[in-house]
């Protein structure tokens, strides 16, 4: 007789009639991700350019606000054309807290994310980039 041990009996641990999974709505702009996210987000706050996985470079074309606070920028392949994505997270409070002490102490608070990012624009009571359009927090 056979021990009944794990492997046997053709069982691969998946229900079979288990309802599948449905898919999130995509967030952005439906084209591909580019890769390496938090490099291409450092390189486009600090006005670099966004190398192209195809070769060249990436213009910007758009950036579109999230619902829960991120950001998505279009971009465009200046050889190809192809269009890639690049989806922001929120800001940390890290980066947040660096805008508060820039506020307190009497400057134009700069984009924690970039290099020299540019200077952070008043919407209402919060500052924003005018590059990705995150929110870094509030006017003291």
């Amino acid at each position: 007789m056979s021990g009944g041990g794990a492997g046997e009996g053709g069982r691969s641990g998946k229900n079979p009639k288990a309802p599948a999974r449905e898919k999130p709505k995509p967030v952005g702009f439906g084209v591909e991700e580019l890769a390496e996210v938090k490099k291409m987000e450092r390189l486009h706050c600090s006005g670099r350019q966004v190398p192209s996985p195809m070769g060249g470079f990436l213009m910007d074309l758009g950036v579109r606000k999230e619902t829960d606070g991120t950001s998505t920028i279009l971009f465009e392949c200046k050889t190809s054309a192809l269009r890639y994505q690049l989806p922001l997270r929120i800001s940390t409070w890290r980066e947040r807290r660096k805008v508060r002490v820039q506020a307190e102490e009497g400057l134009d608070p700069l984009c924690p994310r970039g290099e020299l990012g540019p200077p952070l624009v008043r919407r209402g009571k919060d500052f924003f980039c005018p590059r990705c359009s995150i929110m870094f927090g509030r006017v003291p």
